[in-house]
């Protein structure tokens, strides 16, 4: 099972927000392949930095079969899907490099997987009509522009918590990445008020982004990923709130 607490929010909810705005129970299939995908990458990532030995592999077999099954389901039920492959084959390819390097943990990795995990969110909605991109509106592709850069920023902020805290380059690409997202939220308000709600979540996120690593940096010791966890399903209550509040109509 995956151990990073963060991937459990980018795997489930750009999907249900996605079958939230356009219920369908065509869209099953495809979010189990997601699913179960996403398991297999994790097996696969054990599987290689284990040097390849036969105990890693039964976890890989099982939920790359199960991907294969509901995969093929999906695509049998909507051949449509397939105008998808173009956009995840590059993302997924560069996932794959990435853990076949060993390189799981790098920025590159992280960032394939938040894009892949963000395209669910419009290739579920698709599902109720087309199940192609043409089918996806603006207010669509702007919520998931918004989960994408939220994700996004996480990568940076985790890190300066655990892996690299008390690294001051990475404390400065984190706060530089959420200060940029926070102008870019106010530019979209100005042209769109109605859209208030996310430059008021980025402000929210800007001030995590600088506030939480320099109180872990004082007490002198990592915060614990749980802590982590736990903090950013209160955040990311509200970034889901925002993003309908901004572009569910």
């Amino acid at each position: 099972m995956p151990n990073q607490h963060g991937a459990w929010f980018m795997l489930f909810i750009p999907p249900i927000i996605g079958m939230i705005l356009e219920p369908s129970w065509a869209a099953v299939p495809l979010l189990l392949t997601w699913w179960a995908g996403y398991f297999t990458y994790f097996a696969v990532t054990i599987w290689l930095k284990g040097r390849r030995r036969q105990k890693h592999l039964p976890p890989v077999l099982t939920y790359g079969g199960i991907t294969a099954v509901a995969g093929i389901t999906a695509l049998i039920t909507q051949w449509q899907l397939v105008s998808w492959l173009p956009i995840f084959a590059p993302i997924i390819a560069v996932s794959i490099y990435e853990a076949a390097k060993r390189r799981e943990r790098s920025l590159l990795s992280g960032w394939s997987t938040v894009v892949a995990a963000a395209l669910m969110l419009p290739t579920v909605v698709s599902v109720a009509s087309t199940s192609t991109p043409a089918a996806i509106t603006a207010d669509v592709w702007w919520a998931t522009a918004w989960f994408a850069a939220y994700f996004g920023g996480s990568i940076y902020y985790v890190k300066t918590l655990i892996r690299d805290f008390g690294d001051k380059t990475r404390f400065v690409q984190s706060v530089s990445f959420h200060a940029a997202l926070f102008v870019g939220a106010v530019v979209l308000t100005i042209a769109q008020p109605h859209t208030w709600p996310v430059a008021a979540v980025s402000a929210l996120l800007l001030a995590r982004s600088y506030a939480i690593p320099r109180f872990a940096q004082q007490r002198g010791k990592r915060t614990e990923p749980k802590y982590v966890g736990m903090i950013d399903a209160v955040v990311a209550i509200f970034v889901v709130i925002a993003a309908f509040a901004a572009f569910g109509s």
